[in-house]
């Protein structure tokens, strides 16, 4: 089948700041049927089967550095492996870090020997140190395998409280994972791109974004060699503001480091997925900072061009009540195809 183009007017800059300016062409024609084939293939069944695994009391929450942060960690691998998406390190799909944890034990008594208790003995310490993992893995691009487009959401949420409660985090952020996996296989059905793709699963998000920041801290790939970073996090609901605009959608950032990435996701979103986008979030005088508040930020501080999809707060928000029964299907689907249309067209500037 032929494949039909699009033209999409671009301009030359006399001083490129990022690898995406320098490889913005003077005009950048987009491949409409890929992005509508891609549109058309996403499926809700695929990433709600991901998300119910995930957003299930099995995993009890995903806290970072639990037992159960490796359980859903260990999905994510096997996904991936099942797609053919290689391990990004050498020394496998895990990019593990330590991490600080207050330990779950109760504190000395301030009276030793009060009536009511047997006398205590002061505790060794209230913290101690565990390991988290962000999982990480590779398309490995034809022509240019060591520039980088990186799709990233965080697997972690809250885990359970001092009452036993589940903080299943549907929304927050099972559905950004959901939709990641779900992009991973719609771009695992196309040929290889001729840039790397890199399909980064944070860890301890919620902690402080310490999983993105790790990996820049470590230099897992030189930062000038990223062309873009396209985070998702609650992707799966809209806002009380929004409740009745089903596409409506927070885009964040796209225009921080370079204008190009704002005008490519725009042409993107016109030709498949038809996201009404929301910039007000850009707002430098922004009261939630919703900017810096995932893990987009700790690439697009070091000016690397970077998107942050989001679809709003809501009263489930960092409670047990955020469950995949109030998850719109149509949303994840969506997502995934914006994500790996964009993905796609990056990869192959």
């Amino acid at each position: 089948m032929p494949i039909t183009r699009l033209l999409v007017a671009g301009l030359l800059w006399a001083q490129p700041s990022t690898l995406l300016d320098r490889l913005y062409p003077t005009s950048l024609t987009l491949d409409t049927t890929t992005l509508r084939t891609l549109y058309d293939q996403a499926s809700e069944t695929e990433a709600l089967a991901h998300l119910r695994f995930l957003a299930s009391d099995a995993v009890q929450g995903r806290e970072a550095g639990t037992a159960f942060e490796k359980v859903a960690a260990t999905y994510l691998i096997v996904q991936h492996q099942r797609l053919g998406n290689a391990p990004f390190l050498p020394s496998g799909y895990v990019h593990a870090f330590p991490l600080l944890r207050q330990k779950k034990t109760s504190q000395p008594s301030p009276e030793p020997k009060s009536r009511k208790r047997k006398p205590s003995s002061p505790a060794p310490s209230l913290y101690d140190t565990t390991e988290a993992w962000n999982v990480l893995a590779l398309r490995r691009g034809t022509v240019h395998p060591s520039q980088y487009v990186i799709l990233s959401a965080h697997y972690d949420h809250l885990g359970t409280d001092d009452k036993g409660r589940v903080y299943n985090g549907a929304d927050d952020n099972g559905s950004g994972t959901a939709v990641l996996l779900e992009a991973a296989r719609l771009l695992s059905q196309l040929p290889p791109p001729r840039r790397s793709i890199v399909f980064f699963h944070t860890a301890a998000e919620e902690k402080g974004l310490l999983g993105a920041f790790r990996f820049v801290r470590d230099s897992l790939v030189p930062l000038d060699s990223i062309v873009a970073v396209i985070n998702t996090d609650m992707l799966g609901r809209r806002d009380k503001a929004h409740e009745n605009e089903p596409l409506h959608l927070y885009a964040i950032g796209a225009e921080r480091a370079t204008p190009r990435l704002r005008q490519l996701h725009e042409a993107v979103n016109a030709l498949c997925c038809q996201w009404k986008f929301d910039y007000r979030y850009d707002d430098p005088n922004d009261p939630e900072r919703l900017f810096t508040r995932s893990d987009h930020y700790a690439f697009a501080r070091k000016g690397v061009p970077a998107v942050f999809y989001f679809g709003g707060l809501h009263d489930d928000y960092h409670r047990p009540s955020d469950d995949v029964e109030k998850i719109d299907p149509d949303r994840l689907r969506r997502s995934a195809a914006l994500m790996a249309g964009l993905a796609w067209t990056l990869a192959n500037l």
